[in-house]
């Protein structure tokens, strides 16, 4: 029993210490499980922190690839910005170069074309100096022609067509420079120089008449001529030319037809227009008598030794060059060199009158014609007159209307000692610029010898080819033996003064020569109209 009790608590015991045992077992086995779960976690943290490791290395390999492309990248697109630099350079280079090479061929055609303008200039230089040589050629044989016959040209200066009995005004008014005087103001359609000669037929229905009427009613000789175009209206002298006036003398004169005035008139002195007062229907005037300033002629009595031996700082040019009668003689071979009909030897000799003279008898411009009278300096005045004298080659006398080319300046004539002022029977006055011969225009009329202002010459109307306005008159002589046979009278209103190469270049064109026994005339190929005389 107690064996058995024994063995029972062998047993129990042992049961104890196996269950201790198995759980000691559980403990070390659960420890362990434990242990290694620890250890896994541990493995797996490792593991986790080393794939985040190598997360983090690989996403900094791949961020370090990404700023190597990018600086790849940056360095392909530097290239570019350099490929595409060099390839602007290189087009501005290929640009430029072609800018130089068009700027070449530029400057050589520019080059060529001054050389065809320089060859073309050259050639009409040529062209033009021998046409030069030939017209001095005709003009000398034309001067030959009229020295050999020698029309006189004092004669139209007597105006003897006016056939009236007139009576002649013995002396006249000469004032000082300076002086203020008041005068009766008839203004007319033409400028009046002073020393030439003015025919006028004052008509009733003018209003010219009652100023005339009232002047020789109260035996006055002179009054004051101003220009006025005839289109105004009004009397108001508001104009820079129609302020400076000339006086004019009554020479003589005709009042026994009830309806009519005639009168031979002399220009005299210069006067400005001070004030003025209307009293219908006279005009009157306060003027200031001009004077010219004509400087002592300069005595050189070392001429040339001053300029050999140094003797004054000035050399003889300079006192020449403001010695009046050396500038008329200047003048004088300068006319003869540019047209030998204008006979320079009728022109008055003291140089105020000179320079007058040519005021009226050359071709200068209205404008030119005014200031001249407008200055009072005898040196400038004539200084300028040479000078547009130099220049008149250059110009010709062209159709105020049409413009058309009338009169070459080298084919002018003196046809008349003292101006070429004169009054139709009507009373119309008329200023003439005479050439020996004309383009583009044509006679018209039978030529009559009536009234003719040019004794010993047949008048007949001169008329413009383009525009068929009236133009004046062509004269051609009555007697074979006179020189010139024929020249024409054209009004100085009617025309104005052109350039060369303002003038209108004649078309071409085919021509039939008809001649109608009197003229040469030329038509065109159609038969239409007529181009020349």
């Amino acid at each position: 029993m107690e064996e058995k009790v024994r063995s029972n608590s062998e047993g129990g015991e042992s049961s104890a210490q196996q269950d201790n045992d198995n759980g000691e077992q559980s403990d070390y086995d659960a420890a362990e499980n434990l242990e290694e779960e620890e250890q896994m976690e541990m493995d797996e943290d490792n593991d986790s922190l080393e794939q985040e490791r190598e997360i983090e290395r690989v996403a900094a390999e791949y961020a370090e690839q990404e700023r190597e492309i990018e600086r790849v990248a940056e360095e392909y697109a530097e290239q570019e910005r350099e490929i595409e630099r060099m390839a602007e350079a290189e087009a501005a280079e290929e640009a430029w170069i072609e800018r130089q090479v068009d700027a070449a061929a530029e400057q050589v055609d520019a080059a060529a074309e001054q050389v065809d303008a320089a060859a073309e200039r050259t050639q009409q230089q040529v062209d033009a100096a021998a046409e030069r040589t030939q017209q001095r050629i005709a003009n000398a044989e034309q001067a030959q022609e009229l020295d050999r016959v020698d029309y006189d040209i004092a004669i139209p200066s007597q105006h003897s067509y006016l056939d009236m009995a007139l009576t002649r005004v013995e002396g006249y008014n000469y004032w000082l420079e300076g002086h203020h005087v008041n005068l009766y103001i008839i203004p007319l359609d033409v400028i009046v120089i002073p020393g030439q000669s003015l025919p006028l037929r004052i008509r009733q229905s003018t209003l010219q008449f009652a100023m005339v009427r009232a002047l020789l009613d109260t035996n006055q000789k002179t009054f004051g001529a101003v220009y006025l175009p005839a289109e105004r209206e009004t009397l108001v002298l508001d104009r820079s030319w129609s302020q400076i006036g000339v006086t004019v003398q009554i020479v003589e004169v005709s009042d026994e037809t009830p309806n009519e005035i005639v009168l031979k008139c002399k220009g005299r002195q210069r006067f400005k227009t001070i004030s003025t007062q209307r009293r219908t229907p006279i005009l009157h005037a306060k003027v200031k008598i001009l004077a010219d300033h004509i400087p002592d002629r300069l005595y050189d009595p070392l001429g040339k030794l001053r300029d050999s031996f140094k003797l004054s700082s000035h050399p003889t040019w300079l006192y020449k060059s403001h010695d009046v009668y050396t500038i008329v003689g200047v003048i004088k071979e300068e006319i003869a060199r540019y047209s030998p009909l204008i006979k320079v030897n009728v022109a008055p000799v003291q140089p105020d009158m000179f320079s007058y003279w040519l005021i009226s008898a050359m071709p200068f411009k209205f404008n030119q014609r005014a200031e001249m009278l407008r200055e009072n300096n005898l040196v400038v005045r004539l200084k300028s007159q040479l000078d547009h004298i130099k220049e008149l080659n250059q110009f010709d006398y062209c159709c105020q209307l049409c413009g058309k080319d009338i009169i070459n300046s080298s084919r002018l004539v003196s046809m008349s000692a003292d101006g070429s002022f004169f009054v139709n029977p009507q009373g119309f006055a008329f200023e003439l610029i005479t050439a020996y011969s004309v383009q583009h225009a044509i006679a018209d009329g039978v030529p009559t010898t009536q009234d003719s202002w040019f004794p010993g010459y047949a008048w007949s109307y001169l008329k413009c080819l383009r525009c068929d306005s009236f133009l004046g008159w062509k004269f051609t002589a009555v007697v074979e033996e006179t020189q010139p046979r024929i020249f024409y009278g054209i009004q100085r209103k009617v025309v104005r003064v052109l350039r060369h190469s303002e003038v209108e270049p004649e078309p071409e064109e085919d021509i039939t020569d008809i001649n109608f026994g009197r003229d040469r005339i030329i038509y065109d190929a159609d038969g239409n109209y007529p181009r020349y005389i």
